[in-house]
């Protein structure tokens, strides 16, 4: 059975492959690639279905045109550079051997390739494969020039119909190349280790634990850990299931989901609006939100995921209301516990119902 479908097609490459492998021990070469392929693969789940391994890269795929979002998808390819980055790390830190294996770990790097396309996803017997001419290009992006020409090492590119389809392509660097039978393709280029940097560098968390909280709330979705987080964060997704909210908007001053991003819910008795102050995709995130009825009185919150039996559980939890100066409001507090306790169990079902739609 053969289904036709538009989406996404992605290949984590490890980059510094060939060299390693051929100018190192067997014996401690392949374990170490091992490794670092398995954490990709570790990375990869709902929304993006696992196609297959070749060599040196992990290749994935997804099947609904519209999901996932431009945030989410980027978000995915960011995570799978951190997670191989701190395994790359974690083999350097935990090894004395002097093999050439051993020493050169360093040398290895990733790179994303990602296209949005059209492509056949056939069962062949218990596994699934896919082709088309979409599927041919996003290999042949595989082997552009532009570590050479940009400098950028450690990168994802992005075919312009992916970075179209993501709608973030202004954060991008523009890129372009011939390509064998599909002449010249443009593309964008997103630095990968920089991110990684600028987000980790000189950060400060604001994360609740339970402990730490003044009201937490608990609820589980049918659902896995990424689809869950673009639906709690994705604006256009949030007005769908979020009780009595007539739009929400987002301000993003660095033009995408991240710390200083502000929300607005238009919601039918009042406007919210809170600012996002910790982003950690797809484990946690926190806000802190006006009190609508006291402007000058705000509270802090964290929304955190853990996977569960192929689902996912949040725990949301908000701490003390303070104004500026660090002066409690308990009556800020009380009315939060009092509203939101009607507001999640109402919207967390019918996020469930749009999860089950999503399908």
């Amino acid at each position: 059975m053969t289904t036709t479908h538009t989406g996404y097609l992605l290949i984590a490459d490890i980059t510094g492959y060939t060299q390693f492998l051929t100018s190192s021990e067997m014996d401690h070469a392949n374990p170490i690639l091992q490794s670092l392929l398995g954490v990709l693969l570790e990375q990869v789940g709902d929304p993006l279905h696992f196609w297959k391994t070749e060599g040196d890269a992990v290749l994935a795929y997804s099947t609904r045109q519209d999901f996932p979002a431009g945030e989410t998808f980027l978000t995915i390819c960011e995570n799978l550079y951190n997670a191989f980055a701190l395994r790359r790390q974690e083999i350097i830190a935990n090894t004395t051997c002097n093999c050439n294996a051993c020493a050169n770990v360093s040398t290895l790097d990733l790179k994303i390739i990602a296209h949005h396309g059209q492509f056949d996803e056939m069962q062949m017997g218990p596994t699934k494969d896919i082709s088309g001419a979409d599927v041919i290009l996003v290999h042949r992006l595989t082997k552009t020039d532009v570590a050479v020409r940009t400098g950028i090492r450690s990168y994802a590119l992005f075919s312009e119909a992916a970075a179209d389809a993501m709608d973030i392509s202004e954060i991008m660097e523009p890129f372009s190349q011939g390509i064998e039978h599909f002449g010249e393709v443009r593309m964008k280029v997103y630095d990968l280790a920089k991110s990684w940097e600028r987000l980790r560098a000189k950060r400060q968390r604001h994360y609740l634990a339970e402990e730490d909280g003044v009201w937490t709330f608990r609820h589980h979705f049918n659902a896995p850990i990424g689809v869950v987080w673009e639906f709690l964060v994705a604006p256009e997704l949030k007005q769908n299931w979020m009780d009595r909210i007539k739009t929400v908007t987002v301000e993003n001053s660095q033009g995408r989901l991240a710390p200083g991003s502000n929300y607005h819910c238009a919601h039918e008795l009042a406007d919210f609006y809170y600012r996002v102050t910790d982003w950690e995709p797809f484990e946690y995130f926190s806000t802190r939100i006006q009190d609508p009825a006291r402007p000058h009185i705000s509270l802090p919150e964290t929304y955190h995921l853990t996977e569960n039996n192929g689902g996912t559980d949040l725990r949301y939890t908000f701490g003390e209301a303070t104004d500026v100066a660090g002066n409690r409001s308990e009556i800020s507090e009380h009315e939060a516990a009092a509203f939101l306790a009607e507001f999640w169990a109402a919207s967390f079902a019918e996020m469930d119902k749009k999860l089950d739609q999503s399908n």
